[in-house]
């Protein structure tokens, strides 16, 4: 009985996990020819862009980070740097100082006690007076085409008031950052899929660029339970601003290496999203914020409470088969044979069904997302790990974030772990 209840609890999670997946499947393949044109548009004029890199206590990744942004293919008089040292206790104000003097026409270096990420990148915006502004992630790095095929979307779609780029990990070699290869690939899918709907979930810190009106408009960053790119795109949603993605602007951005630093970062993601959601309820299912309003952010939020239901009933599953097992072995005894494959007891219940078909389609998003990144990523090598680890975490971050948000526990930044591995 208890079986059939769980069982039935399930079906909604499924069909709607399936629904979600084709309609971001036929939003794609519908608008397939757009996407390929906005591959080709050459900038005619190009824009004076200030990207800010806010740094605490990031000696091991600054150099790459500034070496990248420096060789950017981009008119020099046209680009400029701002680097925010929030108050860092290693040798990060004296890198960026080293950069300011070898290219000072270009670079500036503000220093301030520190306050957190978004009261960096807002004294930045203070000091910008260019037509368009991002943020670059001191442990994050882009490639010298990057910029400019972001610019190109500005000028192809004057109505666009943010862009954002494709998001890879940079060098994964640990089993924790080769999982998150595949988490930040299905994004890439993802994050142009929602594009496609004008639903667009978050302008991720790593080089999303905006035009400077945003902020004239919007006002700058907040804190935002530590989560102010989440933040900002709720409130571009909120005042209908158009956000697109660019799935050739490469950025590469250091993963955690270990499970504690992954967790804590996941941790804080959630967190966030649950929190902010909850600060702008007022465009859950409303038809005048879209497909963004109407289904993916609302949508985004169930998932999160799905997705809990949906680890407790395979940890019930997988009890009581172990337990029925235990069971047989006590009262027939242990009789050891060989495994044997009959295509008669082949699983062929709806529910076996319906997740044979989201994990075919999973895949088929995973490729498709190699396909439209100019960086191709090694799926057959990482998947395993993906599919073995990820489940194993999704739960437990989820499970604490949903705990903490509802008992309003205090949100404080946790240092995810080092970052060794950036240059």
């Amino acid at each position: 009985m208890l079986y059939d209840i769980l069982q039935g609890l399930m079906y909604p999670f499924l069909f709607l996990s399936m629904y979600f997946q084709i309609l971001l499947l036929l939003s794609f393949f519908e608008n397939k020819k757009k996407i390929k044109s906005e591959e080709t548009h050459k900038i005619k004029s190009y824009p004076s862009v200030t990207i800010a890199v806010p740094c605490w206590n990031e000696e091991k990744t600054l150099v790459s980070t500034l070496k990248s942004l420096t060789e950017l293919d981009y008119p020099q008089d046209k680009l400029s740097i701002i680097i925010v040292d929030d108050g860092s206790r290693d040798e990060t104000l004296s890198i960026a100082k080293t950069y300011q003097s070898l290219h000072p026409n270009q670079i500036k270096v503000i220093t301030k006690e520190n306050g957190g990420k978004h009261t960096a990148v807002n004294l930045a915006l203070l000091e910008s007076e260019s037509d368009l502004f991002g943020c670059l992630d001191a442990d994050s790095f882009v490639t010298p085409q990057t910029l400019k095929t972001i610019v190109s979307y500005f000028e192809a779609n004057p109505e666009t008031m943010a862009v954002t780029p494709c998001i890879h990990i940079r060098n994964p070699n640990t089993f924790i950052q080769r999982m998150q290869a595949i988490e930040y690939l299905m994004g890439v899918f993802l994050r142009k899929a929602f594009g496609q709907l004008d639903a667009i979930q978050v302008t991720p810190g790593p080089f999303s660029i905006f035009r400077k009106e945003v902020f004239q408009k919007l006002g700058g960053y907040r804190k935002a339970h530590n989560t102010e790119d989440f933040e900002i795109t709720l409130r571009m949603h909120k005042a209908h601003f158009k956000i697109m993605n660019s799935h050739k602007a490469l950025v590469y951005t250091i993963g955690p290496a270990t499970a504690k630093g992954f967790f804590y970062q996941r941790l804080r993601w959630a967190r966030g999203f649950l929190e902010n959601s909850l600060d702008y309820k007022e465009l859950f299912f409303k038809k005048e914020y879209g497909n963004f309003g109407m289904f993916t952010l609302p949508m985004a939020f169930l998932f999160v409470f799905y997705g809990l239901y949906a680890a407790f009933f395979t940890v019930y599953l997988v009890s009581s088969q172990f337990s029925n097992t235990i069971l047989r072995w006590i009262t027939v005894g242990i009789h050891p044979q060989m495994p044997s494959f009959d295509l008669f007891y082949l699983n062929t219940t709806v529910m076996s069904f319906v997740v044979m078909i989201m994990l075919t389609m999973f895949l088929v998003v995973l490729y498709i997302g190699n396909l439209l990144s100019d960086d191709k990523q090694q799926i057959y090598h990482n998947f395993p790990i993906f599919f073995i680890l990820y489940p194993l975490f999704v739960p437990i971050f989820l499970g604490r974030a949903v705990v903490d948000t509802f008992l309003k526990r205090k949100n404080v930044w946790i240092l995810q772990d080092t970052k060794g591995s950036g240059q």
